[in-house]
């Protein structure tokens, strides 16, 4: 059984162009500018990022909390994950594993935003002509957690 290769009348009619609008000659490795975003643009984007991410995470972080608090306040063995859960939702219902979302959402936002910021503009600061170095990217992490823990 043999195949034999086509061309569709699309590859073959004369308006049929191939330009380099779909392949670059030049390709350029090291962008001018860092995402090309403003300062407020990444503290828009880290208020967003953060929050989101924490209140993905919100009811994990409710669960651990009560399985913590409840195996050091008493003489009781720990309780798992499933007895927790069961725990919360028999007593306060699905909205219990939701309870203070709404004020960690309010301190979330906007140090997020002051971490994606510090990190961006350090990152810039830093990478004088290189963008991808490493170490620009481990010392600007620095600088946003030592910034974070002055607040």
């Amino acid at each position: 059984m043999g195949a034999t290769a086509t061309a569709s009348t699309a590859d073959t009619s004369p308006n049929f162009d191939q330009t380099s609008e779909f392949y670059p000659d030049e390709v350029s490795v090291f962008p001018p500018t860092h995402d090309g975003l403003k300062f407020w643009q990444f503290m828009i984007a880290g208020s967003i990022a953060g929050s989101i991410e924490h209140m993905a995470m919100f009811p994990v972080d409710t669960l651990k909390t009560r399985m913590q608090a409840i195996s050091s306040s008493s003489k009781t063995p720990s309780i798992t994950l499933r007895q927790s859960l069961g725990s919360i939702i028999k007593l306060e219902g699905l909205a219990g594993l939701y309870r203070g979302i709404a004020a960690m959402g309010l301190g979330a936002g906007p140090a997020h935003a002051v971490y994606f910021s510090v990190y961006e503009s350090s990152k810039k600061f830093l990478s004088i002509g290189n963008p991808n170095n490493a170490m620009v990217h481990a010392a600007s992490g620095y600088l946003q957690l030592w910034l974070a823990m002055q607040l």
